[in-house]
């Protein structure tokens, strides 16, 4: 492979299967950013036939489940620092250590104090470097910042976070060239990535019914990373996941019934409809409905060895149950990764 390919991930647990499930060629050269939120560290506490197990040694016991050793990424600001002022990253990195994981922490410019800390300890013990996760306006400022950055380019994989702002900036077509062909220091990086989502938060403004939106992430990506004089590799990062920001807490019972399939330029959505009230209809007929949909897609290309695409199969065909939402967030990541790196170069 020519290309890396950045998938980010929030650390809940159909993500996580999605990923466990996915096949040796899907696993080449890919580098999963897990962003990891305050809720989903947690331990377990003592029962009647086992102790209690800390949350780092949970959440490092899931990463080698998933991922086994290879090198990943991780991002941890949102968990809390502890009340003595140590950030629990530096518990994570100790027990990653010991378990041999390929850990390499990402941060921001403006992380908190105690995290930039942790941050520097597992760097200084692991000496794997570190990524670091900057917006467009600060990915073109570089030169200002880089003198108090307090690592090497050589060691700092840089990721350029386009979020959900990629129409915009794929909509400015030529003029974000300069931006890309001009970053300070561009050859020096250890590596350049960009990452982004056109996806809209909870398909907002679509009937029920089935649609086909562009992937104008990799559209934008495919066009700069062949821009010529370009003095870096540009790899590739996506959001496997709808939104950019995770939804609310506390929503209704009810909520449409929909599903993402990723195609090899753009997403296959199935926009169902509610399962309360007026003209509602039962989540296992739509959930089902919605694999018909997919495998009668002409332009669908499923992959032999994909996990997700067999599932759908079996689902479609009414050999397996339709289950429930959180299984096809496990088939549609799976489908995701493994779609995305069949494509990219």
């Amino acid at each position: 492979m020519v290309h890396r390919y950045i998938p980010i991930l929030r650390w809940k647990r159909g993500e996580r299967v999605g990923v466990r499930q996915l096949s040796p060629a899907a696993r080449r050269d890919v580098l999963p950013l897990f962003v990891l939120g305050s809720d989903r560290y947690v331990g377990r506490e003592a029962g009647r036939n086992h102790l209690a197990v800390s949350p780092a040694n949970v959440l490092v016991s899931e990463i080698l489940a998933i991922w086994n050793t290879a090198p990943f990424y991780l991002d941890a600001i949102a968990v809390p620092t502890n009340p003595t002022g140590r950030h629990p990253l530096i518990d994570i990195g100790t027990r990653a250590r010991a378990s041999g994981l390929g850990l390499i922490p990402a941060t921001r410019l403006d992380a908190p104090a105690p995290y930039a800390v942790a941050v520097h300890t597992l760097t200084q013990a692991d000496q794997r470097g570190v990524a670091l996760k900057v917006d467009l306006n600060e990915f073109t400022s570089a030169a200002r910042w880089i003198a108090a950055w307090p690592y090497q380019p050589a060691d700092t994989d840089l990721i350029v976070d386009l979020a959900d702002n990629v129409a915009t900036v794929e909509a400015l077509g030529a003029a974000i060239n300069p931006a890309f062909l001009g970053l300070h220091a561009g050859s020096q990086w250890r590596s350049v990535t960009m990452v982004g989502t056109s996806m809209p938060e909870n398909f907002a403004g679509y009937v029920a019914g089935s649609y086909v939106i562009p992937r104008l992430e990799l559209t934008l990506w495919g066009r700069l990373s062949v821009l010529p004089q370009l003095p870096y590799r540009l790899d590739y990062g996506d959001y496997t996941t709808v939104a950019v920001i995770p939804p609310p807490t506390g929503i209704r019972w009810g909520f449409p019934i929909n599903v993402r399939y990723a195609l090899p330029r753009g997403f296959l959505i199935c926009r169902g409809v509610q399962t309360t009230g007026p003209s509602a209809v039962n989540m296992d007929v739509q959930l089902i409905r919605h694999a018909q949909t997919i495998t009668a897609y002409r332009g669908r290309t499923p992959l032999a060895n994909c996990w997700g695409d067999n599932t759908i199969d079996r689902i479609a065909a009414l050999a397996d149950g339709p289950r429930n939402l959180e299984h096809w967030v496990q088939i549609g990541v799976n489908r995701h990764i493994e779609s995305t790196r069949s494509i990219l170069p």
